[in-house]
Parts: C-alpha cells; sequence; structure tokens
C-alpha cells in the first residue's frame, strides 16, 4: 500500500481529477459487529481492509480529548492520510437533547440559546491548538442544519449566529495547512456560496438533496466533495449491470471536474453497507 500522502497532493492541486476514498462516519456497532475493534484501530482497519486512502477519527469532546498525535500516526502507520470530524456547536447542541428543544429556544430565548452556542464554540476553539501540530490533513466539521425541504432556521441566523465562528475556526487552522471541510445533511445549497466565501474547501453534501455535479461546475477547484455514494447504492442488494454503469458514470463525471473522495454522506450505520460499499469502491476502481 502507498504511502499517506494523496490527501496533500489533492489539497495542493484541487483541480486534478484525483479520487480518494475514505468513510466520515461508522457507527462503532457495526465495528464491532464486522469483527473490528470499536475505536481508532478498528477505524484504521476498517479503512485498510475497503482500500481507503483516508481514515477519519471522530472528536469525542472536551471531555475525552484524544491523542490527536498518536490517532495520525496510527493512521500513517497504516499508510493512510489522517482527518478529523468534529461536531459543529450547534449540532452539539442538537445532539445533546431534543433537536426541537434547541428550535424552540431560539425563537422563544434567542439570548439564552445565543450564550449556550457560544459555550459550544469556546470548547471547539479551545481544542483547535492541539489540532496543528498533530499531522492531521483534514478537518470536517459536521454541522447539520437542513433536511430535505430546506434549511432548519432562516440563512439570517445561519450568517449572524455561525458564519463569524466558522471564520475564526478556518481562518486558524488554513494557516497552518490543514484543509478544513464542512458537512451537512439536507438541502443546504443557499448557504455554500458563504461557506466558500468563508473559506472552506471540502464539502461532504447528500446527493440526494445538492446537485453535486452542478455544485462543481460551478465553483471548480475551490470546492472538493467528500461523498457521491448515495444511500440507494448502499440499500440495493443485487444491482443490475446498467445501474452499475450508470453510477460509476456519476462518480465519474464527479471526478472529471476536480478532486473527489469517494465517500457515503448517510454514514455507515449497519453492517449491510459495509460489503455493499467494498463493492462500490472496486466498481469505482481506474475512474
Amino acid at each position: 500500500m502507498m504511502g499517506p500522502g494523496k490527501l496533500s497532493r489533492l489539497i495542493a492541486d484541487p483541480g486534478s481529477p484525483a479520487l480518494l476514498r475514505g468513510e466520515i462516519w461508522v457507527s462503532p456497532d457495526v465495528l464491532a459487529q464486522a469483527g473490528f475493534a470499536r475505536g481508532p484501530q478498528g477505524l484504521v482497519a476498517l479503512a485498510s481492509s475497503l482500500g481507503a486512502d483516508i481514515c477519519f477519527f471522530p472528536w469525542p469532546g472536551p471531555a475525552a480529548v484524544p491523542d490527536l498525535k498518536e490517532l495520525a500516526e496510527l493512521a500513517h502507520f497504516a499508510g493512510l492520510d489522517c482527518g478529523l470530524t468534529i461536531d459543529g456547536p450547534f449540532q452539539r447542541l442538537a445532539s445533546a437533547g431534543n433537536v426541537l428543544d434547541v428550535f424552540l429556544e431560539l425563537g422563544r430565548d434567542p439570548a439564552g440559546f445565543r450564550r449556550r452556542l457560544n459555550r459550544e464554540m469556546e470548547g471547539i476553539t479551545k481544542f483547535l491548538g492541539l489540532i496543528e501540530e498533530a499531522g492531521i490533513g483534514l478537518v470536517v466539521i459536521g454541522e447539520d442544519v437542513g433536511y430535505a425541504g430546506g434549511l432548519y432556521f432562516s440563512p439570517e441566523v445561519f450568517h449572524s449566529h455561525l458564519l463569524p465562528f466558522y471564520r475564526v475556526l478556518v481562518g486558524r487552522l488554513s494557516p497552518e495547512g490543514i484543509a478544513v471541510g464542512w458537512h451537512s445533511d439536507g438541502k443546504v445549497a443557499p448557504i455554500l456560496p458563504d461557506l466558500l466565501q468563508c473559506g472552506f474547501r471540502f464539502f461532504a453534501l447528500e446527493p440526494e438533496c445538492v446537485d453535486l455535479l452542478r455544485f462543481k461546475r460551478a465553483h471548480g477547484p475551490r470546492a472538493t466533495l467528500i461523498g457521491g455514494v448515495r444511500t440507494e447504492w448502499l440499500t440495493t442488494e443485487e444491482p443490475g449491470p446498467e445501474q452499475q454503469a450508470r453510477w460509476r458514470e456519476e462518480i465519474r463525471e464527479l471526478a472529471g471536474e476536480g478532486g473527489l473522495i469517494v465517500a457515503s454522506c448517510c454514514g455507515i450505520h449497519s453492517p449491510l453497507f459495509l460489503s455493499r460499499l467494498r463493492r462500490l469502491y472496486r466498481l469505482f476502481d481506474g475512474i
């Protein structure tokens, strides 16, 4: 297996039609059921078994900060580039309780919502210093602010509450040579130009909700995609030759517009997805 370095080449030349592989989220239960250890060692073993190029590790939060240098070394020893996924401030609030309560608080007590959001931002900001010298190539901020019908809140709320924090985050990491990406489910196309202007260069978006090819053609090398694998592709038990040909062509078109990290944006939350993901990775060989 080749040593790490494919990601750095993609960052240096995002317009090249490079195709890498790497899953940004795998359920610990899936790791265990597939015979891998829960945690970093299992993620590295799984990535290696899939033939991936990048291993993404999740940041568990301020209460359990991992040794990031050890994570990077673990991935590099296996010949993998190292990525890190971090829940953004809104995602952390929504994950801590009922997301409906978060929306109610935003409407009834915007000052209280802002205070809680600021606390989450402060916790993430303190953590940034640990990333800068760890050997991590890509940091992806997970922030589910959309669903199939559109954004959860108005673009104005996004601009006033989250965008200033993103500018600080990207400004802090990018000068150190760390690529910064952003992920959300749903129809988030209206805010993508703002995120590009903010400095994000990697985007993990649902192909069912965002026209990825149109996005790539509009923004060229400014936007590298992480994803492309539709949920349908992981839930189809026995795709026929015509289906597989369409899937391969869709990925080929995306990769042809510039760098692409093939991944499933829905995440690997079922053991059945692993065998189907291996099938897809083989299908995309040679693109």
